[in-house]
């Protein structure tokens, strides 16, 4: 059983050293926080502003 413990720490380890270089060979250009929207989230969103105007305009001010 002392060989499991081996393979999982050592995995664990490889995962953790292969994302770090993946990271500083990319040279850290991928941002979790700030992503690219996808052309479909673009039309989506462009679709929802139009719809609440349209809304909006069809109803008056009274």
């Amino acid at each position: 059983m002392h060989w499991v413990m081996w393979i999982f720490w050592s995995s664990i380890g490889a995962l953790i050293i292969g994302s770090y270089l993946v990271d500083v060979l990319t040279g850290r250009k991928y941002n979790l926080k700030e992503q690219e929207k996808s052309l479909n989230q673009n039309i989506a969103e462009a679709d929802s502003l139009r719809e609440v105007e349209r809304y909006t305009h069809q109803n008056g001010p009274f």
